[in-house]
């Protein structure tokens, strides 16, 4: 696993903010030192603040969000001006909370910030006479569609239109909120909506799922053979041309060529080559979904696969299969329990899948709360002894190289 220079109680997330084709637009920034709730700071906001300015100059946007703008909390004495903001105007974006109160320092604060260059978000923005100078001043304002009704949130939205600005949906949590938040003119969303599956008690798999799914079944057969895998990848032309044009890539950085699915077995393992040859697999899959589902499938695979170093009851094949199929429901829009019934599994895995179940279950939940920013719980039980978030920042890295590089396999 690699380290760095954080401590094992400070958590740091990011969450996806989609366009309306699907794509990633930006990222907002989750972070928190995990005793700060319960400790006594004179002043709790500036603390947080302090440590996320420090923590992401640390850190390095770039290593993080890539190249894509990252949304950041900061609180009412930065936006006023009391405190330096070192960033670059490029790729940030302020979000000032509503529990901010909008005093004249505060406008001020935000009107310099834009002069600068500066992109601010209103976050969770409410419609008040003291709040409208702040419109005029915002790129972005996000509404909590999870507290307003239709009528409500409607009516908002028109409102807001009156004015140039970039509308989120946050917190869309079903793809029917999402579907919803679309026809309303939303131009950008966040939230956990791609999670899950979008169940339509008659769908089907379509002949394209079915041969995946197929494929993917007998992959994943515990008792499958080395002699075996071999056979059945080289069954698929275009699968043996994929995998091992994505094995020769950087990201293994093996010394030679791999010219052969056999050759590629020997050097990488059983383990290895089969899970490779899944993830190809899956991201054949022709499906509206965005290409960030597949990205956090390859974050959740591998974040589980290092924390299973730390624990001598889980496999770490297991747990690398066990996070990379936590999405298999949201990506082909069945349940898990069927999909489950047509692959053979080991137990710990299915157990983990579907009811979080042994050890490999408790590992992939814990990685699941720390992806979504539910950190408490983490805090109290095993933080000091796992360093989630080193694991974390090592696993986004791998994943974002590794779906530039399935992409071009």
């Amino acid at each position: 696993m690699e380290h760095n220079s954080y401590s094992k109680g400070t958590f740091v997330g990011r969450q996806p903010i989609y366009d309306r084709a699907l794509d990633v637009y930006a990222y907002e920034l989750l972070h928190r030192r995990s005793g700060e709730n319960n400790a006594a700071f004179a002043d709790g906001d500036l603390a947080t603040s302090q440590v996320i300015i420090n923590t992401f100059m640390e850190i390095g946007l770039e290593n993080i969000v890539g190249s894509k703008p990252a949304f950041i909390n900061i609180t009412g004495d930065f936006f006023s001006g009391h405190y330096p903001l070192p960033m670059s105007h490029e790729q940030v974006v302020f979000e000032l909370l509503e529990t901010v109160e909008p005093t004249p320092a505060v406008i001020d604060g935000v009107r310099g910030l834009v002069q600068q260059g500066y992109r601010i978000a209103l976050d969770d923005y409410l419609i008040k006479h003291s709040t409208l100078p702040l419109l005029n001043l915002a790129t972005f304002v996000k509404l909590d569609v999870l507290t307003m009704e239709r009528d409500e949130l409607t009516r908002t939205v028109e409102q807001l239109r009156q004015h140039d600005l970039q509308l989120i949906a946050e917190k869309v949590e079903t793809p029917a909120h999402y579907e919803m938040c679309r026809e309303l003119g939303f131009d950008l969303f966040q939230g956990y909506f791609f999670s899950y599956p979008d169940i339509i008690h008659t769908r089907t798999a379509t002949a394209n799922r079915s041969v995946v799914l197929s494929l993917i079944a007998q992959l994943q057969n515990p008792a499958i053979e080395l002699r075996e895998v071999e056979k059945l990848i080289a069954q698929d032309v275009i699968l043996s041309f994929r995998l091992l044009r994505y094995i020769n890539c950087a990201t293994f950085g093996l010394r030679r060529e791999v010219d052969s699915i056999r050759q590629a077995l020997m050097l990488l393992g059983l383990g290895t080559v089969r899970n490779w040859a899944t993830l190809l697999l899956l991201s054949q899959i022709d499906d509206r979904k965005p290409r960030e589902l597949m990205t956090i499938a390859l974050i959740r695979a591998r974040m589980c696969e290092l924390i299973s170093t730390t624990d001598l009851g889980v496999d770490s094949n297991q747990a690398f299969t066990a996070g990379l199929f936590s999405l298999l429901d949201a990506m082909l829009d069945l349940p898990m329990e069927n999909l489950l019934d047509q692959m053979p599994l080991s137990m710990p895995i299915k157990l983990a899948l579907l009811n979080r179940e042994g050890a490999l279950g408790a590992l992939l939940d814990n990685v699941i709360r720390y992806e979504r920013g539910e950190w408490d719980g983490l805090a109290q039980h095993d933080a000091v002894s796992i360093d989630y978030n080193s694991a974390y920042l090592a696993a986004v890295r791998w994943a974002d190289h590794s779906s530039t590089a399935l992409r071009a396999a």
